[in-house]
């Protein structure tokens, strides 16, 4: 008896003196809010993901926005686009630091006429998001379409839509 109440006080106190201080992965923020300059959502968009936090260091990101873009020709542009990204993704990586992999699609919406564009792509990309509510985040991406014209790489297929292929959002966490 003397044994066995030896044995459970030292298995407390060993599980007490080298245990660590456990950080629950459930407590990241889970919505962000964010402005993005190029991307999927056109020349500028606003962008609301939902982010479903699988475990520490992995999460699955859903984002939905509103941007414009117009048409290729800069100075005068013919057309002004409506454009409605829609992505899913996985982000994975230590800490603040994750890497994201996904797949998105764009429905640009030529504002005052009858037509649309729609396109998919693949999403890679860097992003900074924080670990508590309140902080801003960071995100650096490429989405390629698979209707990107790779003679200018900034305009779809069959189009004069204009598009980069290479996005920057910063926004808030909560």
């Amino acid at each position: 008896m003397k044994s066995q109440l030896m044995l459970i006080i030292f298995l407390t106190l060993s599980l007490s003196l080298f245990s660590q201080d456990v950080k629950f992965f459930n407590q990241r923020p889970d919505r962000n809010f964010s402005i993005g300059l190029g991307g999927d959502g056109g020349v500028i968009s606003l962008h609301h993901e939902t982010l479903k936090v699988i475990s520490y260091n992995l999460m699955i990101a859903t984002e939905m926005g509103l941007g414009a873009t117009q048409d290729f020709s800069i100075s005068e542009p013919n057309h002004y686009y409506l454009s409605l990204p829609f992505n899913l993704s996985v982000c994975f990586g230590k800490r603040v630091h994750l890497f994201e992999a996904g797949v998105g699609s764009t429905i640009h919406l030529r504002i005052n006429d009858p037509f649309y564009e729609f396109c998919v792509y693949p999403i890679i990309g860097y992003r900074i998001q924080p670990v508590k509510s309140n902080k801003m985040m960071f995100k650096l991406y490429t989405s390629i379409p698979y209707n990107l014209n790779f003679d200018s790489y900034i305009k779809l297929k069959d189009s004069d839509l204009y598009f980069l292929p290479i996005g920057i959002s910063i926004g808030k966490s909560f």
